[in-house]
């Protein structure tokens, strides 16, 4: 997935030097408030008038379902039912004449053109927003098709040299699957509460794998790695490879939507990511070393990998996090909120996920 190009350059302002004292989660709560609704509107007019697509003219499946998912949780029924009819009709495939690909779902799309390769980041994404709308708006069958689609997820499933993982995508034109996997890939706290409600024990299983291939994933400075390739195996047949980044190199943005999916079944790795943030609190990079745990960089953090933190922050309910990692965002959080122009819709989703989670979390402690 794509992050907003604004990122890199949105250095937070207080990553050298002394820090500011820092303001009470309380006295933040309004402006949170605020940046919420302002997102959420600016997102809507978007939506209507077709500006969710990115400069390529499609518009991206992990953008459109990560706003269906925002809605659901801010009960925007009339703005849920226009992404949910856009998956429904466009996005999830249900053919008779091809059964094996049913659940299936293409990684962008655009009108007049034909798909060429799924993606299992976007189905799951696709698959969270349907499940809560239809909690949100009871609506049974958007939940039908939420399995549908995490049916379709787990046709990505295989085993190769003994290591057992989701294949990154599937090409519908030569019939092949990719033969690695990215960790954010993988949600199984979401699974696994679908296969609980359903009583699935096929999802079941697929939780309990998803879980087992994100637990040994670990880097020893305790982020987890970003991809999954078997077949070097091979090249090393005496040595352990479930997973590594590239020259060992780990995305904190990546590593914490991986955490964040496990706080539920796993919550220490989120809390060793949180940790590590905390111990780089005011001077917190972009990528770092697995085996050191050190900066690669001087790349500051900038809003995507703030908005994780704080919904892991959440998600754990640790409050001093929390209320740090509000302090260095915020400022970044206005920014974006200021010029639109700048920021994809990727990022804004990312912005409105984290604010949500920061007012119901807040409503949930009153």
């Amino acid at each position: 997935m794509a992050l907003a190009t604004v990122g890199a350059a949105m250095a937070s302002p207080q990553a050298q030097g002394d820090q500011p004292p820092l303001i009470p989660t309380n006295k933040l709560i309004p402006t949170i408030q605020g940046l919420r609704d302002h997102v959420h509107q600016q997102l809507l007019a978007r939506l209507h008038v077709g500006k969710l697509v990115r400069p390529d003219g499609y518009l991206y499946t992990v953008d459109a379902a990560q706003f269906m998912i925002c809605l659901a949780r801010l009960s925007d029924a009339d703005g849920y039912a226009i992404l949910r009819d856009h998956c429904v009709k466009n996005l999830i495939f249900d053919h008779s004449d091809d059964p094996f690909t049913r659940g299936f779902v293409p990684w962008r799309y655009k009108s007049g053109e034909k798909p060429d390769a799924s993606g299992t980041t976007e189905a799951l994404r696709v698959a969270k927003g349907l499940w809560l709308g239809a909690k949100a708006f009871a609506a049974p069958a958007d939940a039908d098709h939420a399995r549908i689609v995490l049916g379709g997820y787990g046709q990505h499933s295989t085993v190769d040299q003994g290591i057992w993982l989701i294949r990154n995508y599937f090409a519908f034109g030569s019939r092949s699957f990719a033969t690695n996997s990215f960790l954010i890939d993988y949600d199984p706290d979401f699974v696994r509460e679908v296969a609980d409600a359903t009583y699935d024990a096929e999802l079941g299983k697929l939780a309990e794998n998803c879980l087992k291939a994100v637990r040994s994933s670990v880097a020893p400075c305790g982020l987890l790695y970003d991809l999954i390739q078997p077949e070097l195996a091979t090249l090393f047949p005496e040595l352990p490879m479930p997973a590594f980044s590239p020259n060992d190199v780990i995305s904190i943005a990546n590593s914490g939507a991986t955490a964040l999916a496990v706080t539920r079944q796993s919550p220490e790795l989120a809390r060793k990511l949180l940790q590590l943030a905390m111990l780089h609190d005011g001077n917190l990079r972009r990528y770092y070393l697995g085996r050191s745990g050190q900066p690669v960089n001087d790349a500051a953090a900038a809003i995507c990998e703030y908005c994780i933190l704080i919904r892991i922050a959440v998600a754990l309910d640790e409050a001093s996090a929390l209320n740090r990692l509000l302090n260095r965002a915020l400022e970044q959080m206005h920014w974006a909120a200021d010029h639109p122009e700048m920021c994809d819709a990727f990022l804004y989703t990312e912005l409105l996920a984290a604010t949500i989670a920061v007012v119901k979390w807040n409503e949930g402690r009153a």
